[in-house]
């Protein structure tokens, strides 16, 4: 079974990440927009808006964390679909030999 690589399957995994990244982007804009809940912190509602405010932190923060892992991926996913696309098939299956087997 041999390793083989589509340079233009790279370049349309890339994009999709991405529309990934724009589409987490979005939703933490929209979740800093809408998502703040403005009220005193007595009572039992103040309780819940205090740990809804504390939610909507780490939302944000995995939200930012997950559109700078996809941008750098769409990157790296465009780099290797053009090294691919400008090596011949013998220099990539000799480098491709060198990375450990797959457990699939």
């Amino acid at each position: 079974m041999g390793f083989d690589v589509q340079p233009d399957d790279l370049d349309s995994f890339a994009d999709q990440a991405g529309r990934a990244a724009d589409d987490s982007q979005h939703a933490g804009r929209y979740a800093r927009q809408y998502g703040n809940v403005a009220v005193s912190n007595e009572g039992l509602f103040g309780l819940v808006a205090g740990a809804h405010n504390g939610v909507l932190e780490r939302v944000t923060t995995a939200l930012t964390k997950a559109e700078s892992v996809l941008r750098a991926a769409e990157k790296e996913l465009s780099k290797s679909a053009a090294y691919y696309r400008e090596t011949d098939h013998g220099a990539a299956a000799q480098l491709d030999a060198t990375y450990p087997s797959s457990k699939r």
